[in-house]
């Protein structure tokens, strides 16, 4: 299992940094309309296992408006896809509120557009960010930086949790989480974005990349947590099994999803510079 899950992580990483390095925009953009697709159709058959198949086409296609907004590069426009999914979304479960209404029926209208709702936000509008990440200045070098804190985090979390670890961070959401893992991946990302930032991009502060690295960990293991408590009350262990070992496109980037916004926000409104 760790040979299969080296090896599809090394193929991911291969592809990922030629589309950043190499990839047109529309390719990038294109990419994680593709992805999010695929998250999205993660999310409700997880979440909605139980409904008609309708209902996760709509929600699929309602989760991917914010992305396929994020083409234009602007943060506005990715709030406008991201209201009219919301617009849309209500006037769906309004029409099946007549059909929902009844004892028989698992979900209430309300609870379908809750869970509708959580993941079209959850992976549509977290995707997004992506993209809009990329329109930055120097947004290639802030992906590939905010991809090696998050893998080097992942990583030396994963391997320091199951030699060291013995105090349950989350035990009642994710188990094998240890705080012996969480300070051993915070350490790790420190390693990798200042030995990323000291060879690629010698301008940035390394004072400034150090402490928002332990942040963007930190915000990291949010992401992993959100995931793991959605699967667990689902009852699920991967939310795919789209890549070999390592499961499915969320449990890949459920890290990253969460952390892009707040690296993207940070930025874009001037709270922090590097």
């Amino acid at each position: 299992m760790n040979r299969t899950r080296i090896a599809t992580g090394l193929i991911i990483s291969g592809g990922w940094l030629a589309l950043l390095l190499y990839g047109p925009f529309w390719l990038f953009w294109f990419s994680f309309l593709v992805l999010g697709a695929l998250a999205l159709n993660e999310y409700f058959a997880m979440t909605l296992a139980s409904c008609s198949r309708r209902d996760k086409i709509i929600g699929t296609i309602l989760g991917l408006l914010p992305l396929a907004a994020a083409y234009a590069g602007k943060p506005e426009a990715v709030s406008a896809g991201l209201f009219l999914s919301l617009f849309f979304l209500i006037v769906y479960c309004l029409s099946r509120y007549s059909e929902l209404n009844n004892e028989q029926a698992e979900f209430s209208a309300y609870a379908l557009m809750m869970r509708l709702g959580f993941g079209v936000f959850y992976v549509g509008f977290s995707f997004s960010h992506f993209t809009l990440l990329l329109t930055l200045s120097e947004g290639k070098q802030l992906l590939i930086l905010l991809t090696v804190i998050t893998v080097f985090s992942d990583s030396f979390a994963y391997y320091t949790g199951k030699m060291f670890g013995r105090h349950k961070m989350a035990p009642a959401i994710s188990p094998g989480k240890t705080f012996e893992g969480l300070l051993g991946g915070v350490a790790g990302s420190i390693l990798g974005a200042l030995i990323v930032c000291i060879w690629f991009f010698p301008w940035y502060s390394l004072v400034k990349i150090a402490f928002l690295t332990v942040f963007l960990s930190l915000v990291g293991v949010m992401g992993d947590l959100t995931e793991s408590m959605i699967k667990r009350t689902m009852g699920v262990k991967d939310s795919g099994h789209i890549l070999p070992g390592h499961g499915g496109v969320l449990d890949r980037l459920d890290s990253l999803m969460i952390a892009a916004p707040v690296l993207f926000y940070l930025l874009d409104f001037g709270l922090l510079s590097l």
